[in-house]
C-alpha cells in the first residue's frame, strides 16, 4: 500500500470527520460515530475531486475503512 497516498487520504478523512487517530491505524466506519452517511458522501466527493477519480455506487456502499479508500484510489490512479 502506498504510504504517501494513505497519508493523503487519511488527512482528508480526518478533516471531513473532524477527528484524528494515530497514523498507523486503519479507522473503520463503525468505530467512528462522526462517520455517518452524510459525512461518507462528503468524503467521497472530496476524494473524487482531490484524486480525479470516480467511485461506483457499489464501491461507495462497500467502503468501511481508510484502507478500503486507499485501495480503491490506488487501482483507479
Amino acid at each position: 500500500m502506498n504510504d504517501e497516498l494513505r497519508k493523503q487520504v487519511g488527512t482528508i478523512l480526518s478533516d471531513v470527520l473532524n477527528t484524528a487517530w494515530p497514523p498507523n491505524e486503519n479507522p473503520k466506519r463503525e468505530e467512528l460515530p462522526s462517520w455517518d452517511s452524510l459525512k461518507h458522501m462528503e468524503l467521497i466527493l472530496r476524494l473524487e475531486e482531490q484524486f480525479n477519480v470516480r467511485f461506483s455506487i457499489n464501491e461507495v456502499a462497500g467502503i468501511t475503512s481508510l484502507d478500503d479508500l486507499v485501495e480503491i484510489i490506488e487501482v483507479k490512479s
